[in-house]
């Protein structure tokens, strides 16, 4: 008994550890020695109370009928390796937290387990009442409206006196320069060789740019700047500019028709996770008195 006990507390420990790099991943984006203190702390504490989830899924009557393949874990094991940067970041990442490849294939298997197990729980999600679809939209108009957009490639030299190239004057006289050659067809190259903004790399684009988003010198001449005219030099607090107006798209809200995939998207997400808590505290309850008994 306290052979096993000792085999369940050890699986338990190494659970938390791989799930310590599943979020720290999924959170950060970075392995967990990459973390500042507070944040390796929030994940810790995630890490802590989804290994206690997961053991209650694992020991649900539900996880009897779902089977995990081989192949499915080897698939995980690839995604891990390639979130963690590459095999030798990975099996570094593993040797620190102490995970070997037959405990990391037993961490991934409960794993892929418990998401199957909870995507059933949730798999009968009451259909979405138009009426309440429609009043949700009509409440909700701001998430189903789009403001003025352009799409926009710059030039910026910025100013900066401690180098002799971009004191003020010089920066003006460069933007000058650069303004009396610039057009639409030149535009991209000039952007490359002269740009400071990282745009440069991509000819000076900028993409797609909703008004709000740009700085308010810049947006106030796209308010009347033609089509595939180059600017006037433009200062902002970033330096000076010339701005390229591709296209641009007005102001629109979109109607129900075009907004009700996502609302039914939203409803199916929230249902799905409403389905989900009730179950585990479920389980959490009949565990607790369990343990009374």
């Amino acid at each position: 008994m306290t052979s096993t006990l000792n085999r369940e507390d050890d699986f338990t420990l190494k659970r938390q550890q791989y799930l310590l790099i599943k979020l720290a991943l999924q959170q950060f984006g970075v392995n967990p020695d990459q973390l500042s203190r507070s944040e390796y702390s929030k994940v810790m504490v995630d890490a802590k109370a989804l290994s206690q989830i997961q053991t209650l899924i694992c020991h649900s009557a539900e996880s009897a009928i779902v089977h995990i393949s081989e192949q499915d874990v080897d698939q995980a094991i690839n995604k891990l390796m390639e979130q963690c940067g590459d095999a030798a970041q990975f099996h570094l990442t593993m040797n620190k937290h102490m995970l070997t490849r037959a405990s990391i294939e037993a961490c991934l298997r409960e794993d892929l387990l418990c998401e199957q197990v909870l995507e059933r729980v949730a798999a009968n999600v009451p259909p979405l009442d138009l009426t309440m679809a429609r009043q949700y939209y009509y409440k909700h108009l701001d998430k189903f409206s789009r403001l003025r957009m352009w799409k926009v490639s710059h030039i910026l030299i910025t100013v900066n006196n401690d180098f002799s190239d971009n004191t003020r004057p010089v920066v003006q006289s460069r933007i000058k320069n650069l303004y009396r050659e610039a057009n639409v067809d030149n535009f991209a190259q000039l952007a490359l060789k002269n740009s400071e903004c990282p745009s440069a790399l991509e000819g000076g684009n900028l993409g797609w740019c909703e008004a709000g988003k740009l700085f308010g010198e810049i947006e106030s001449v796209l308010q009347w700047l033609p089509h595939n005219i180059v600017s006037a030099p433009i200062e902002t607090e970033a330096g000076f500019h010339l701005v390229l107006c591709h296209e641009e798209k007005a102001a629109r809200v979109a109607s129900f028709d075009e907004a009700l995939p996502s609302i039914e998207q939203l409803h199916t997400e929230r249902a799905q996770r409403y389905l989900q808590k009730q179950w585990i505290e479920n389980l959490r309850r009949r565990s607790t008195q369990s343990a009374i008994k």
